[in-house]
């Protein structure tokens, strides 16, 4: 668990750090919980690396160049 708060850090992370950092101190001193929320979400997401990266949130495709595909046998089903 420690390693994964200690590395891999870039920019996009310290950036949502700095700001969540922010928004939980405006969040204390004007006594705002929704600020105070959003600054947990960002702290949470830079010191867990969760979240979207620059490229967006994606799942990466499998490109297959295998062309094998099975025969597919169709049943007709009658109503009586």
């Amino acid at each position: 668990m420690f390693t994964a708060l200690t590395q891999n850090w870039n920019v996009m992370r310290i950036i949502r750090l700095v700001f969540g950092g922010y928004a939980l101190i405006e969040a204390y001193r004007g006594n705002d919980m929704l600020m105070g929320m959003l600054g947990l979400v960002l702290v949470g997401m830079a010191l867990l690396n969760a979240g979207c990266g620059a490229q967006g949130c994606g799942v990466p495709i499998q490109k297959s160049t295998a062309k094998d595909h099975d025969d597919v046998e169709y049943e007709e089903v009658h109503s009586k």
